[in-house]
């Protein structure tokens, strides 16, 4: 899958991506290799920064959750993006679809940077809305990418 064209050169991520990728999971190991470190333009906003850091801190302890942050922080493979604009444009998304505030804060931040949003799995609501009300930009799924690799492996 290296340099993939199912995956553009800008991407605003999930918290789902990094808690994937910090976690050891498949889709995590997928988006090192593709996502992380590459020569693509990847965002996220602080929302989902916070958000992986409720979870981590959930699925291993508060120390975990900081060190893995302040790494991602060092490393400068996630550019942070963060402004009113993006703010009302979440609260737009939100307003027109029944989905987590989180997940509308990845698509108004993958419109703003006109790149697509990427999800680690199929959520159940985020899935059943880009089926009925689909976003204004590209949504992708790591999970469907491992699949289609395997299908042609």
């Amino acid at each position: 899958m290296k340099g993939s064209p199912d995956l553009p050169s800008k991407l605003a991520i999930d918290s789902s991506v990094l808690i994937a990728y910090f976690l050891g999971e498949p889709t995590g190991e997928l988006a090192k290799r593709e996502i992380l470190g590459q020569r693509r333009a990847t965002y996220c906003s602080h929302v989902t920064l916070s958000e992986t850091f409720y979870i981590l801190c959930r699925a291993r302890d508060h120390q975990f959750a900081l060190d893995a942050l302040e790494t991602l922080e060092k490393t400068g493979f996630v550019k942070f993006y963060d402004s009113t604009q993006l703010d009302y444009e979440a609260g737009m998304q939100k307003c027109a679809r029944r989905i987590s505030l989180a997940d509308c804060y990845v698509l108004a931040l993958a419109k703003n940077i006109r790149g697509a949003a990427v999800f680690a799995h199929h959520e159940k609501d985020v899935s059943a809305e880009v089926k009925k009300n689909p976003p204004p930009v590209a949504v992708l799924f790591l999970e469907d990418l491992i699949a289609r690799s395997s299908l042609a492996a």
